[in-house]
């Protein structure tokens, strides 16, 4: 069967990620982000002997309204096409689809958070046979082998169809306990060059090491796409994969994608090991919560490469961390802060502006606390209770929810009001977190070190996109 992983372009032709719980424009960050549920999927398909073609229009130079030619015929000749859709984008996800209906006959279905979330009102929206529920290599794949036996749909546990008038679902598949059975994505069918990190601007790649999450924060769409439990793959495994990135010779950049990739403390100082003693040749970043990292953890990731922690902070006040079950406190993120400069690895922090029960004295003390924690760099997000979520459902009984439109979804748009905050007061304390941070001399000092890495071109663009599209066009 011809399978095509379509990842269209987003509202307005901007870039999208569409990639489990992240769910934003690229100009977030200034960088281009490999969908890597494509290339794992197209691998399992592989597989099980289907042909398949990743296009993605996120990529430079790459339109969802004017596909190449190539693409066109790619998407138009399938016998399955898999669109990535995402809260934000749904919308726009929707009309793609309906254009793509209307050109031909394949069954189309769609992968993502925000359709396993809503998998009926999805499929009610737009022109979508199917959509896939959680996890989606083994799904995808076992829908592919249905269609091209012309077997039932009831068959394929994960998913969501439509049946007649009305809609069907097959049980829930459970999450896949075995990750190093799946294969290796297939990253032959992208174009490696194509993803880059904004500062330096170099080509990199993301690995999967974990998946699934066992905290409960009350904003977070983590455990839809992979579940409440930690599950790794093999040391040596995760080293191959990379190994084979960097022996490739376009990619030595790395991303440790998982949603927490320090929760299990034996793991990465397993994984740092084989690193060092395979020698390989690789810079990488991750993600960690602040009651996971500690100096010695720090000083073994250095040493294998580290080069860039992102922790998801929050908040500067212990009354919100509580209201997000995020189950950190505040002395656990100075310590974590405090560890990460003295081993010298760059952060950064991410802070979440808005949860129902927000007032203008908690953003103050997150505002002082980011500085205070002085991280590298710092990213400040409205509360977005994505759909699924149990903020979602606090945010609706609670009446603060402003808005139905999937497309203001987008942790760069105010939709929540409190009690003590309009979206006005709310957007305006963004601006002011944003430039009472990177307005001080010590964090200008910093960036100006950064900008002798990287293309002074490439960055004055990015930054010009940041704050025009991310920050003050919000």
């Amino acid at each position: 069967m011809r399978v095509a992983l379509f990842n269209p372009m987003g509202p307005d032709g901007m870039a999208y990620i569409r990639e489990g719980r992240c769910e934003q424009r690229l100009s977030s960050f200034g960088y281009r982000m490999l969908p890597v549920s494509l290339p794992s999927i197209a691998a399992s398909l592989r597989q099980s002997g289907h042909d398949v073609t990743i296009v993605d229009a996120s990529v430079p130079g790459s339109s969802a309204s004017t596909p190449s030619p190539a693409d066109a015929r790619a998407l138009l000749s399938s016998d399955l096409i898999v669109v990535n859709m995402a809260t934000p984008t749904v919308t726009a996800d929707a009309a793609t689809v309906d254009a793509l209906a209307d050109q031909t006959r394949a069954h189309i279905t769609a992968i993502g958070v925000h359709v396993t979330a809503e998998p009926e009102g999805t499929l009610d929206a737009c022109s979508l046979d199917s959509v896939v529920r959680g996890e989606p290599e083994i799904t995808v794949t076992a829908l592919a082998d249905a269609l091209a036996a012309g077997s039932s749909l009831d068959q394929v546990d994960g998913l969501t169809f439509k049946h007649g008038a009305g809609f069907r679902s097959s049980p829930d598949r459970e999450f896949f306990s075995h990750l190093d059975d799946l294969p290796v994505p297939a990253r032959d069918l992208v174009d490696e060059a194509a993803y880059y990190l904004p500062l330096p601007r170099r080509p990199y790649s993301l690995v999967v090491p974990a998946r699934g999450c066992p905290h409960p924060c009350t904003y977070c769409t983590a455990h839809l796409y992979y579940g409440k439990k930690l599950r790794t793959r093999r040391v040596d495994r995760v080293v191959d994969e990379i190994a084979e990135i960097v022996d490739r010779g376009v990619v030595r950049d790395i991303v440790m994608w998982a949603d927490c990739f320090t929760l299990d403390r034996r793991y990465v100082l397993d994984l740092c090991e084989e690193l060092i003693a395979r020698q390989v040749d690789c810079s990488w970043m991750c993600n960690s919560r602040v009651d996971s990292f500690d100096r010695e953890l720090g000083l073994a990731m250095k040493d294998a490469g580290c080069s860039g922690i992102a922790f998801g902070v929050e908040s500067g006040d212990q009354g919100m961390l509580d209201r997000m079950r995020k189950g950190t406190t505040i002395a656990q993120g100075y310590r974590a802060l405090r560890a990460v400069r003295e081993v010298g690895i760059p952060s950064l922090a991410h802070f979440i502006l808005g949860v129902p029960g927000e007032t203008p004295e908690t953003i103050r003390r997150t505002i002082d606390y980011a500085k205070a924690l002085d991280p590298d760099f710092a990213q400040f997000y409205y509360a977005i209770p994505m759909p699924g979520t149990e903020l979602y459902q606090q945010a609706t009984e609670q009446g603060a929810l402003v808005t139905t439109d999937w497309s203001r979804f987008e942790l760069n748009q105010a939709i929540v009001a409190t009690d003590t905050l309009s979206l006005t007061q709310l957007k305006r304390w963004r601006m002011r977190a944003y430039a009472e941070f990177y307005l001080r001399p010590r964090t200008m000092r910093r960036m100006v070190g950064r900008l002798r890495q990287s293309s002074l071109h490439a960055v004055l663009d990015d930054t010009r996109t940041f704050l025009g599209e991310w920050v003050l066009g919000a």
